[in-house]
């Protein structure tokens, strides 16, 4: 036993402690994680199913909505002012989201993503209109705040402005409008699109992810550690045993 006390073996005692603390505790880690993600998802759906507020009188009374509020509202696009939320693919196919102002019936201004376009519209390759609805339109989606960090891209003169982020302070610079603090992801319109573009942006996927998955790698990692250490023990054990004997008969 005082070779398993030596000071070599000491360390390596305390690194196998400190190895399996840590992953045991990193399977603990991803199952809290797995349970906050549960928690978002039943809000977020809860969110979504609601029946939409309408996006105005919320402002006025409760000031921006929390993220995926179902609202709706009517308003007139400025469809001359659009913005494109940059590098945003659908189906494997790059693109971009295209954001339009919607002036409401009280005047004030909201960004309405209302969907996404494939890159290749911009080179004349897809000949399908994106234009905007004239006239007043019906509006339904998710609300959601503005997203910090966001830049403004190069483009041509007299070209559609581009952004990196729906970041509303980056969004008022580039059209010069005065905009609320929340931006509505389009769902549904009336009347709707003539050619089925932009398509509307597909609510989030709600899964639960790997964390689950890799709670029990941990786990088994833990679990593998503690063996495979303890039968090394055993054998060092053995061999120190099968030693004191060998010298005992000589």
């Amino acid at each position: 036993m005082r070779r398993l006390a030596s000071p070599g073996w000491i360390a390596s005692h305390l690194f196998v402690a400190v190895m399996v603390v840590l992953m045991f505790n990193l399977g603990l880690w991803q199952l809290r994680r797995l349970d906050d993600r549960r928690t978002d998802n039943t809000v977020i759906a809860a969110a979504i199913a609601a029946e939409p507020v309408d996006v105005a009188a919320y402002l006025d009374e409760f000031g921006a909505p929390p993220d995926y509020t179902a609202v709706a509202t009517t308003g007139t696009y400025l469809a001359d002012v659009e913005v494109r939320i940059a590098n945003r693919s659908s189906g494997g196919q790059p693109g971009f989201w295209l954001a339009t102002p919607l002036q409401l019936q009280d005047g004030r201004i909201i960004a309405v993503v209302r969907g996404w376009v494939p890159r290749r519209i911009l080179a004349d390759l897809d000949d399908r209109s994106v234009a905007a609805p004239t006239g007043s339109v019906i509006v339904a989606g998710l609300a959601f705040e503005s997203v910090s960090g966001g830049r403004v891209a190069q483009v041509s003169l007299g070209d559609t402005p581009e952004i990196s982020q729906v970041d509303l302070i980056r969004f008022a610079e580039v059209t010069g409008l005065d905009v609320e603090d929340v931006w509505i992801r389009l769902r549904a319109q009336s009347p709707t699109q003539t050619d089925g573009l932009p398509v509307p942006v597909p609510d989030p996927d709600l899964g639960e992810g790997s964390h689950l998955s890799y709670a029990f790698q941990w786990f088994f990692f833990t679990a593998g550690t503690v063996v495979v250490y303890g039968l090394i023990l055993r054998r060092a054990l053995t061999r120190r045993q099968v030693s004191g004997d060998m010298q005992l008969q000589l």
